[in-house]
C-alpha cells in the first residue's frame, strides 16, 4: 500500500537528517575515541614494563640468589621503587599530555601489582608447604611422670629431668612438664650448653610446643603462638614484621583447606618464616623442620618418628 505524499516526503527528510547528524556524531566519537587511546595507550606499556622489572628483580632474588636477608631491602627498592618510577617516568614521557596525572597512575598501579606479588610470595604461597605428622591414639596423656629416653633427657640445675626438644652445640631448648593436670602446664628454657645457663624461661598453659634452632635463632611455638629468642643470647627478637604458615595442633594435615577432621590429630613439624627485625636483619623465608612435643609424645621433625615420653 502506498504511502500519502506528505509522508512519504517527511520520512525521505528524516533519513536525511540522519544521515546528516550521523557523520559529525561518529567523526566527534572518533576523534574522543583516539583521544582516548592515545592517552592511555602509553599508560599501559608503561605499567606493563615497569611491572616486568618488579617481577623480574624479584624473581632474581629468589631464584638465583635464594633470597639472601642482607639483599632483601636493596631488591625491594628494586621492586617497590624501581619498578613504579620505571613505568611514572615512561608514561610520563610518552603520555601526550596530563603528564603528572599520567605519572601517578603507572607508578600507583605498578607499586599495588608489586604489593600484591609480595603479599602472595610470603603470606599466601607458604600455606600451601605444610608437613605435619599425625598423633597416633596413645598420645592422649600422662599417667605418670614423664620418663623421656635417655637421648631425649636433659637434666636441668635446680629443677630436674626435662625434655630436649632441640638442641645443637651451644644452645639446647628444654621442657619440663606438669603431668599432674591436664593440659599439662610446661616451663620451657633455652639453655646454655656450655655452662648449663638458663638463658631465657617462659610459662605455657599446656605442653604442645615445637622449636628449633636456625642461624642464631630459637624459633619456638606453643601450639600456634611463635616465639624469636636470641640463642646466644637468650633475648627476644625484637621485630616490626613476622609472617609465618605454622598451624600447630590442628584436625587435619592440611589446615590451610576446609573439611572435616575426623577425630584425627595432626601435629605440624615444618614452617615456613618470615622476620623483619628492628636493627634491620630479615629472615626471608627460612623452610625450618622442627622437633616437638604434644601430650605424652615427642615428635621427630626429620623423620617424623613419635616416641612417648
Amino acid at each position: 500500500m502506498p504511502l500519502p505524499s506528505g509522508c512519504g516526503n517527511f520520512l525521505a527528510g528524516a533519513g536525511n537528517l540522519h544521515r546528516f547528524m550521523q557523520f559529525p556524531i561518529v567523526k566527534v566519537f572518533s576523534r574522543a575515541d583516539k583521544i582516548t587511546v592515545m592517552q592511555n595507550a602509553p599508560v599501559a606499556i608503561s605499567i606493563i614494563f615497569g611491572t616486568l622489572f618488579s617481577v623480574i628483580a624479584g624473581i632474581v632474588y629468589i631464584i638465583p640468589l635464594h633470597e639472601p636477608g642482607p639483599m632483601f631491602y636493596p631488591f625491594a627498592a628494586l621492586v617497590f621503587l624501581g619498578g613504579p618510577l620505571i613505568a611514572g617516568t615512561t608514561g610520563a614521557a610518552r603520555s601526550p599530555g596530563h603528564k603528572y596525572r599520567a605519572f601517578l597512575i603507572s607508578g600507583c598501579a605498578v607499586f599495588g601489582a608489586a604489593f600484591v606479588l609480595f603479599f602472595i610470595t610470603y603470606a599466601v604461597l607458604p600455606h600451601f608447604d605444610r608437613t605435619s605428622v599425625q598423633l597416633p591414639e596413645s598420645c592422649n596423656g600422662f599417667d605418670s611422670s614423664p620418663h623421656p629416653a635417655p637421648a631425649l633427657a636433659y637434666e636441668l640445675p635446680g629443677t630436674g629431668t626435662g625434655v630436649l626438644i632441640a638442641g645443637n652445640e651451644q644452645t639446647a631448648v628444654v621442657a619440663t612438664i606438669d603431668y599432674t593436670k591436664a593440659p599439662y602446664p610446661s616451663t620451657v628454657s633455652v639453655v646454655n650448653m656450655s655452662d648449663n645457663r638458663i638463658l631465657h624461661r617462659m610459662d605455657f598453659p599446656d605442653d604442645t610446643i615445637v622449636a628449633t634452632i636456625d642461624s642464631g635463632i630459637v624459633y619456638m611455638y606453643d601450639d600456634k603462638r611463635g616465639y624469636l629468642i636470641d640463642a646466644r643470647t637468650g633475648a627476644p627478637e625484637k621485630n616490626f614484621l613476622l609472617i609465618d604458615n605454622y598451624g600447630g595442633l590442628s584436625g587435619s594435615d592440611r589446615p590451610v583447606l576446609p573439611g572435616a577432621s575426623e577425630g584425627r590429630r595432626y601435629l605440624e613439624t615444618t614452617a615456613v618464616i618470615s622476620s623483619w627485625s628492628t636493627d634491620g636483619t630479615v629472615r626471608s623465608r627460612p623452610h625450618l623442620t622442627m622437633n616437638g612435643i604434644a601430650y605424652n609424645c615427642f615428635v621427630n621433625g626429620k623423620t617424623g618418628e613419635i616416641v612417648e615420653i
